[in-house]
């Protein structure tokens, strides 16, 4: 098997890079065909959720209940649009089923819920697949040359990350509204057709993965989004905004909140590896219940996704079986928990592409590195 040496900045250390496609052709030897085919018994998650979250508008606006309950109740449904969110994850990434309409408009239908553009999303997630662990990944944290440029982005930045480390209460919070600054600062970086951004910017092919026709169609799924969202407001909660809150926003910031924690720790502790697309190295899979995995589509499994994302979640199991067999010093596993916790511990800021360092450069923290 052929390796890319991957110098570390700092120091004389050296990484062994083996490419996605290298891992793949090893690990397809010991995985059936069968398992690449689209999972349509996943729908059966979809209809199941999708009821719950249903019922619980219906509760919350027709059934007399006090409010300790209603709120009870809402973070239910949240915990339900969080895993209609994975299940929207695997739908887009054709996991599913093969009809590319269907798909989209079943997309379309949590996409409303949930304020994700089914296309826009798809597209933006799949350019982070292509590009994960380069400077251009879309879904990466900060480097040291990019500093805030605006007042609110300094007052951002200085919120989350503190002279030490991430600010835990802060990112912790803001993690809930992650999804609308991720989703804006992508929006605006697809609208340049003449890119503003330097060449070492994660936004800097953005630009590029929409054409004009398409770009309206983004802005057709985006007002269908607050079309419907308006409808919950006035024709079903009647411009009660307690109930509107309870119904749909408590429930997306449920939601956003355990997604963007997914992503966090599954590549904000790990190196880069520039044009070396190594999902060993530059992704973290994590431990987790069978039961929160059964819920959350096994998006604990990111190493795994990364590997075979077209794959229903439901074989991830048998591939991280085959990584620990095949690669137990290489493959990078731990409890979520322990994944938080050290996520709370370290900054966000690459001073190398192995190192994470302070705001004031003075600090820096090794990442998530191979046990040989």
């Amino acid at each position: 098997m052929s390796t890319t040496t991957f110098n570390n900045l700092d120091s004389n250390e050296e990484l062994k890079l083996i490419s996605k496609n290298e891992y793949r052709s090893v690990l397809r030897k010991y995985i059936s065909s069968e398992d690449f085919i689209p999972d349509t018994k996943e729908l059966i998650r979809y209809f199941l959720f999708m009821s719950a979250y249903l019922f619980g508008i219906y509760s919350l606006i027709s059934l007399p209940i006090f409010l300790p309950i209603k709120i009870f109740i809402s973070i239910l449904m949240g915990i339900s649009l969080a895993a209609l969110t994975f299940f929207l994850h695997d739908l887009m990434h054709g996991a599913v089923m093969k009809s590319k309409r269907i798909t989209y408009l079943i997309g379309l239908s949590i996409g409303v819920l949930n304020f994700f553009a089914p296309l826009f999303w798809q597209r933006t997630h799949s350019f982070h697949h292509a590009r994960a662990g380069n400077l251009d990944d879309p879904d990466r944290i900060y480097i040291w040359n990019e500093k805030p440029k605006n007042v609110f982005e300094k007052f951002i930045y200085k919120l989350r990350v503190s002279s030490d480390s991430y600010n835990t209460f802060f990112s912790l919070l803001g993690m809930s509204l992650g999804f609308f600054w991720y989703f804006s600062t992508m929006f605006y970086a697809s609208l340049q057709r003449k890119t503003i951004f330097n060449k070492t910017s994660q936004y800097q092919g953005m630009n590029k993965l929409f054409k004009t026709k398409e770009l309206f169609i983004v802005f057709g799924e985006f007002f269908l989004i607050f079309l419907f969202q308006g409808f919950l407001f006035t024709i079903v909660a009647k411009y009660n905004f307690l109930n509107y809150f309870l119904i749909s926003l408590l429930p997306v910031l449920i939601t956003h909140f355990t997604t963007m924690l997914y992503i966090h720790t599954n590549h904000f502790l790990s190196p880069l590896t520039n044009d070396i697309d190594d999902p060993l190295i530059n992704s973290l899979s994590l431990k987790n219940s069978w039961f929160v995995d059964k819920v959350f589509s096994n998006f604990s499994h990111h190493v795994e996704h990364h590997l075979f994302p077209a794959m229903s979640s439901a074989h991830y199991p048998k591939v991280r079986k085959l990584l620990l067999d095949l690669y137990p010093n290489r493959f990078q596993l731990m409890p979520m928990i322990d994944a938080i916790k050290m996520l709370c511990m370290t900054p966000r800021i690459y001073g190398d592409n192995t190192h994470l360092v302070t705001c004031d450069n003075n600090k820096q923290f090794s990442c998530l590195l191979p046990k040989t």
